[in-house]
C-alpha cells in the first residue's frame, strides 16, 4: 500500500511539473483512482468457514498421523508465523503438543455474515492434532446502523448448507444452554474422512462467543465435559 501511494505522489508531481491538457487530466484521474486503489488494499480477505474445516480434515483413504504444517497456508488466513512456533500452553506441553501455530481471517457464515475470526493450530513434529477457531463476538453488524446475534444453531445450519455433514457424538443439543454449553459431533465433507468438531459457546456480559476445535483423537473428545 506504501508502494502505491509514493507511486501516485511521483506521478502527481511529475504532471503538476509540466502543466498541460494530457498532464492534468493525469493528475485527475489518479486523485479519483486514489481512494479506491487506497480502499482495495485494505479490503480482508473473506473465506468460507466451512472451507476452513474441511481443508483441516484427512483426505479419505489417507493414513497419517498428523496432518502437515502446511494445511492452511491456501486459504486466506494471516497467519502470525510462516512456521509452527514453541507452544506456550504449558497444559498442552505436558500432552506432548510442543508446537503451535495461531492467525486470524475474515470467515462467512452463509450469503451475509463475515466476522473476524481467530484460527489455532496445535501439534508435534508429526504434524496437527488438533484445531480450534474461535469467533469473539458473535453479533452481526449490517449497514445503517442495524444488525444481530449469530446463535449456534444458525451456524450449525450454514455449515449444513454449504456441504457439512454433522452427527452428534456427545452432549445434547436439548439439554446443553442457551447461553453456554459444548457439543461434540462427527463433521463429515465430501472426500474427507470424518473428525470430531467441538462446539463450544459462552455469553460473558451478554457478549455471545463461540469455538468450534477439530479434534483428530478419540482421547481428546472423551475430556469433554457436557453442561447439561
Amino acid at each position: 500500500m506504501q508502494g502505491n501511494h509514493l507511486a501516485l505522489t511521483s506521478l502527481r508531481e511529475s504532471a503538476l511539473a509540466s502543466p498541460s491538457r494530457c498532464s492534468l487530466g493525469i493528475v485527475l484521474a489518479l486523485t479519483l483512482l486514489a481512494p479506491s486503489l487506497v480502499a482495495q488494499g485494505r479490503a480482508p480477505n473473506r473465506v468460507k468457514l466451512s472451507a476452513v474445516i474441511t481443508t483441516f480434515l484427512a483426505d479419505s483413504g489417507t493414513r497419517t498421523r498428523g496432518l502437515p504444517w502446511t494445511t492452511g497456508n491456501n486459504l486466506a488466513i494471516k497467519w502470525q508465523s510462516a512456521t509452527p512456533i514453541p507452544n506456550t500452553d504449558q497444559s498442552a506441553r505436558a500432552k506432548g503438543l510442543t508446537l503451535a501455530r495461531s492467525g486470524s481471517f475474515v470467515g462467512t457464515v452463509g450469503d451475509s455474515v463475515a466476522l473476524p475470526m481467530d484460527i489455532t493450530v496445535v501439534g508435534t513434529t508429526l504434524g496437527l492434532a488438533n484445531v480450534g477457531i474461535n469467533i469473539p463476538s458473535m453479533e452481526v453488524s449490517l449497514s445503517g446502523g442495524r444488525g444481530f446475534i449469530l446463535n449456534r444453531a444458525m451456524v450449525e445450519t450454514a455449515l449444513k448448507n454449504e456441504g457439512l455433514t454433522l452427527q452428534p457424538l456427545k452432549c445434547s443439543r436439548e439439554k446443553e444452554g442457551a447461553s453456554y454449553g459444548n457439543l461434540v459431533d462427527a463433521v463429515r465433507a465430501p472426500g474427507k474422512t470424518a473428525s470430531g468438531l467441538w462446539w463450544m459457546w459462552d455469553s460473558p456480559r451478554q457478549n455471545p462467543t463461540l469455538s468450534l476445535t477439530i479434534m483428530y483423537r478419540r482421547a481428546d473428545m472423551a475430556q469433554v465435559e457436557c453442561q447439561g
